[in-house]
């Protein structure tokens, strides 16, 4: 599943903290109409070039991405600085 929210929590060295949650689902649907508009273009290059051995590098790439955000989901990140902590997490 994708990831539909961003959860941003920053703490300062004095232990202040403050979180902000952004909505990534806003994103996805700017996102997917760019990813899936040049799959008929993509796919018909790959089937060109799939004699050649170059095609199917091509076409498994195109459906990695589609996997790689599918498996965002769950993703936690953090930032150590020397005045600050960020915490990052996709949900």
């Amino acid at each position: 599943m994708i990831p539909l929210t961003l959860k941003l929590k920053v703490r300062n060295k004095n232990n202040k903290r403050f979180g902000i949650w952004l909505p990534l689902f806003v994103a996805w649907l700017i996102i997917l109409p760019l990813l899936l508009l040049p799959a008929p273009i993509i796919f018909l290059i790959a089937l060109t070039l799939w004699p050649c051995g170059k095609g199917r590098l091509i076409f498994y790439s195109y459906i990695a991405i589609f996997g790689l955000i599918g498996n965002m989901s769950g993703i936690k990140l953090d930032f150590q600085s020397k005045g600050s902590n960020v915490y990052i997490n996709l949900i």
